[in-house]
């Protein structure tokens, strides 16, 4: 998987999200060590998962996400795969911080069938 994908779609997502301190990050700046890992947050700011892995295209463009929901260290998770265009990556405006958000809830992605390995 090369370093330096871009998404496929703008990180707007479905929902827009705002963050006093964040802008919606340019899906052109995003690499995948960006986003490998980072906490995903829902329609409630709530902690609903984190990105285990990223599908990337041919193209070399991030198509999709893998989040792992539920689970403690990694065991135990329940694997999703989601379109990462549906994402919406913020970063800090004065610093390197990403926050990832999902509009959906934690039992939604539960009740989700599970990502193949």
């Amino acid at each position: 998987m090369t370093d330096h994908a871009t998404t496929t779609h703008g990180t707007g997502g479905a929902f827009g999200f705002a963050r006093d301190g964040y802008t919606t990050a340019n899906a052109h700046d995003l690499t995948t060590s960006d986003v490998e890992d980072a906490t995903v947050y829902g329609r409630d700011d709530e902690t609903i998962g984190s990105i285990n892995s990223l599908k990337v295209g041919t193209d070399g463009k991030i198509t999709d996400a893998v989040i792992d929901v539920g689970g403690f260290l990694g065991m135990g998770a329940h694997s999703v795969s989601i379109p990462f265009g549906k994402l919406t990556v913020l970063r800090e405006t004065d610093g390197s911080d990403l926050r990832v958000h999902l509009d959906t809830t934690k039992d939604k992605l539960k009740a989700m069938p599970p990502q193949d390995a």
